[in-house]
Formats: C-alpha cells, structure tokens, sequence
C-alpha cells in the first residue's frame, strides 16, 4: 500500500503517509482519497519520509493533492526529507508537533518527523 492514512474526524484532521516510489503507480490512491474529502477539513499533513525514489509524476500527483486539499479548506504540511520535493515545493521549515502527528504517531506507532508547510 504507497499510502496509509488516518483521519481524525473529531479534529478535522487528515495523515498520509507515502512509502516506496512517489510516481504514477500512487494515481489511484491519490484520486480515490480526492472524493472522500470534504469542506471543513482543517489539516492534512503528508508523510514523505518513506519515499525512496522521486519522479515527476509524483511531484505531479503531489501538486494535484494538496491543491484538491486546499481547496477543500485544509492547510497542507508537508514532512519530507527528499531533495526533489523539497526543491519543487514552496516549503516553509516548520514544527512537527502538531496534533495532528501526535494523533497519528499514536495510531501508528511510528516517529514524528520534521515538518514543512505549503
């Protein structure tokens, strides 16, 4: 599975995790999260730290996600590590102690990561 998410509905708040090759073998899950957002979404934070090779079509399918999710009202962070997204997205350094990736480290059991803001 290249993407885990999490959504806490209470907080109106929304984890992807990517994992293995950011390109068009993401296509379907990315276009199958896209119906199921909705107004009132407040935060969505995307997990690249498990990408392991970036391609342009992924950098593609990223720029259609988080514009579909601003649009539908959330702020979009971004926690990547990769030099190809870091370098194609307008990222702001930012704090990784959201609620958000408390909620989703618990979930998971996985690390909070350093996070980005787009």
């Amino acid at each position: 599975m290249p993407i885990i998410s999490v959504y806490d509905p209470e907080s109106d708040l929304l984890d992807l995790v990517f994992e293995g090759n950011l390109d068009l073998s993401m296509t379907n899950e990315v276009f199958g999260l896209v119906p199921q957002l909705r107004n009132g979404l407040r935060l969505c934070v995307m997990d690249l730290t498990r990408v392991e090779r970036v391609f342009d079509s992924g950098i593609a399918l990223l720029r259609m996600l988080s514009g579909d999710l601003r649009r539908a009202g959330a702020t979009v962070v971004l926690l990547a590590d990769h030099p190809a997204v870091r370098c194609r997205f307008s990222l702001i350094q930012g704090d990784a102690n959201y609620c958000s990736r408390n909620h989703f480290a618990a979930a998971t059991g996985t690390s909070v990561g350093s996070a980005c803001c787009s």
